[in-house]
Parts: structure tokens; sequence; C-alpha cells
């Protein structure tokens, strides 16, 4: 990748754990990387991210069924080229190494054609975790944090220390006794809505559990702005929405066994009517479940214009401040601003929470879109 010298731009590694050591890959056998994370809005799940990475195969090297001894991804006489492969994306600035995406190979498309090329799909821990199961109890016992409780699951699915895998698990709110029988992933997002957090797999591959406090302590990464100021990103495209969609203004909190709270804020239904959305939370304390209603039909009771996407080029980030290192930390939940003049001369600035991102890179661009909500200020203790 001719772009990424390591010099004016970031360097970029493709790395596969192989007979665990993390194994460069030939970075010019590399014709495109593209790999999201997180959710496209606030008002969704964090998704499983992926990544697919195009290798050009002349060499043979990236066919899974190649198993000659000359393949530096045979071992053994067996191609590591298979399921449950570990990846990691790296980049690296002032000799700072900075992880943009770990993943496990899902599959192969292999085009044995004129040009011969290998796409490899991967998913991040999320997907690894889903496998996991939570086995059904006799009776039902552990009343216990949320965050407790997304331990226990992770353990299931067998994300471990023992097995190299890491977490960090916040959430204080005491969750109902569980009789399980169901997925990890199930059970986690049961925690996730009890704290109005959310669950993700970082960029450097930890298992992840913040609660709604997590948002008043994220760091603010990037300015971006259509001036071409110092130190600010300059954009290429920025979407707005007014928000109107995706007004909640009445919180079914769904505990177990009939036991529902609602909590409805009536200015709201007078503007918009009933708008509603059912929480399964099985909170044990009735103050926090109530709360969490209280929340949940106020934090999007009225609806404010927000950037729902902004699209940049990765490369570009140097020419105002050198900001690689706050564009290369970013993480999903981390805040960013954006600063526009609109055509009629208003000027307009939104501080915003970075939702999902999206990145295509290929031997001479580096493409990036951030999907953000806004900053919303509204909390409560739950």
């Amino acid at each position: 990748m001719p772009a990424f010298d390591g010099v004016t731009t970031p360097s970029i590694a493709v790395q596969f754990l192989k007979s665990g050591t993390w194994t460069n890959v030939t970075i010019t056998d590399v014709v495109r990387i593209e790999f999201r994370r997180g959710r496209e809005r606030a008002d969704l799940r964090d998704q499983a991210g992926f990544a697919n990475i195009t290798f050009n195969n002349t060499s043979g090297y990236y066919d899974p069924d190649n198993t000659s001894a000359g393949s530096p991804w045979v071992v053994s006489g067996s191609s590591i080229l298979r399921d449950g492969l570990q990846v990691r994306i790296v980049a690296t600035w002032n000799s700072t190494a900075y992880p943009l995406f770990y993943g496990f190979l899902e599959n192969n498309y292999t085009n044995q054609g004129f040009l011969p090329e290998v796409t490899m799909t991967f998913y991040d821990g999320i997907g690894y975790i889903a496998d996991g199961f939570a086995p059904a109890l006799a009776t039902a016992a552990n009343s216990e944090t949320a965050a407790v409780r997304a331990g226990r699951m992770l353990d299931y699915a067998g994300w471990t220390t023992a097995n190299g895998f890491s977490r960090s698990l916040s959430g204080s709110v005491t969750m109902l006794a569980t009789v399980q029988n169901r997925n990890c992933m199930q059970a986690i997002t049961e925690c996730v809505d009890s704290i109005a957090g959310r669950f993700y797999i970082s960029k450097s591959n930890v298992a992840t559990l913040v609660p709604l406090s997590d948002k008043f302590s994220r760091p603010t990464q990037l300015l971006f702005s259509d001036s071409g100021a110092s130190n600010t990103v300059f954009y290429q495209d920025l979407i707005t929405n007014p928000g109107t969609k995706y007004v909640v203004n009445q919180a079914i909190i769904m505990r177990g066994d009939n036991n529902q709270v609602v909590s409805t804020y009536n200015p709201s239904v007078t503007a918009y009517g009933v708008v509603k959305k059912e929480i399964f939370a099985p909170i044990n304390a009735d103050t926090g479940a109530t709360n969490l209603a209280l929340y949940e039909s106020r934090k999007s009771a009225t609806p404010d214009t927000y950037i729902e996407r902004i699209e940049f080029n990765g490369l570009s980030v140097a020419q105002n401040g050198l900001l690689y290192p706050d564009f290369l930390s970013t993480e999903l939940a981390d805040q960013v601003s954006v600063q526009r003049t609109t055509w009629d001369g208003r000027a307009i600035q939104w501080n915003l929470v970075v939702e999902g991102m999206k990145h295509t890179i290929t031997q001479n661009n580096w493409i990036v879109s951030f999907n953000t909500s806004d900053i919303n200020p509204y909390s409560i203790t739950i």
C-alpha cells in the first residue's frame, strides 16, 4: 500500500495469528480493506463488527486449499486460513501502533480467474460470543449486577483470559434472578437494556459493557469543519437528520412475570402522538425500573437535528495539525464536533457521539464514515 508509508501517513498492517504469534501479511498483496463496527443509529443495538479483506492471490498463498510447504500460511501440512483464524488490522504512526479491528475468519471467497483474488470475511467478538449458550437452571438464581451477569455470559461463551481474551464491564444495576436457557448475547442484551448502556468489542479486542453514565466521561477526539482551519478535519459529506422519525415518548419496561413499568411524557404526546418503546430489562429494584422508564420516555421525546453521517478522507487528517493520533484513537461512544457555515451564512456546531464507523482502505485511498448521534444531556440514576 504505497500511500501508507508510515512517514507522511500511517502504515497499515494486516496480521494473522499464526502458531500463537501475530504475523504480518505482505502488505502489497492487500488489494482492499473494508471494516465496520458499532451501529448506524443510537436506537439500534451494536452489531457484530466485520471486515472484508481482499488479497491478490497470484502467489496462491491465500488459497485455503494450498497446503504446499512454500506458503507462509501452512503449518504442519495444513492451511491456517480456516474458520476461526484471528486477524487484526493495525495502523502505526510515529512508532505508536493503533489497533483498528480484531476479528475471526468466517469464510473465504476465492476467485480463481484471470486475476486471482481471495476475499476473506471476518467477524469481531460479538459473533464469537453469540455462539455461546447459557444453560437452563433448575430454579431462578444469580440476582446480580449487570456487569457480573455479563461476565458470566462471557465465561459460558469462552471469552476468558485463559483463551487470551479481555473484558471491561461496568454496570451496577442489580438484575432479577434468572433461569438462563438462552443465547449468551441475548442475556448480555438484557444487561445493556437494564443500564441504558451499550456492549461492543473494542478496537483492541476487549469485550466492553458501559452504563448510561459513561457518556459523560468520553473524550472529544476530532473537530470537523468546512473551513479548512488548523486542527480541524475537512469533511466531504455531511448528512443531517431532523430526528422526527425517532421520537419515543412512552417507555414500557418489562421486568418479567407480567411486571411492567410504564412512563409517558405527555408534552411530547401532545405534539407527536404516542410513540412507544418496549424494553425487556429484568431490574430487581422498583426504583431502578421506574427511573429507567422515565429516562427512556424522555431522552428522545423531542426531536433534535443531528449529523447522521460524516464522511472524510483518512489521508487528509494530517493536512491540518497532524491529528492522526486523535483519529486513530477514536473509539465507539467517543465524541466529535462538527462546525458548518451554511450557504446563507449561518454558523452551526454539533456535538456528537460516534455510534458506528466504516473504513475503506485501498492502495492509495482511505475513506472513513462515522455514524453519529447528538449528545443527549438528559440523564438519571437507574
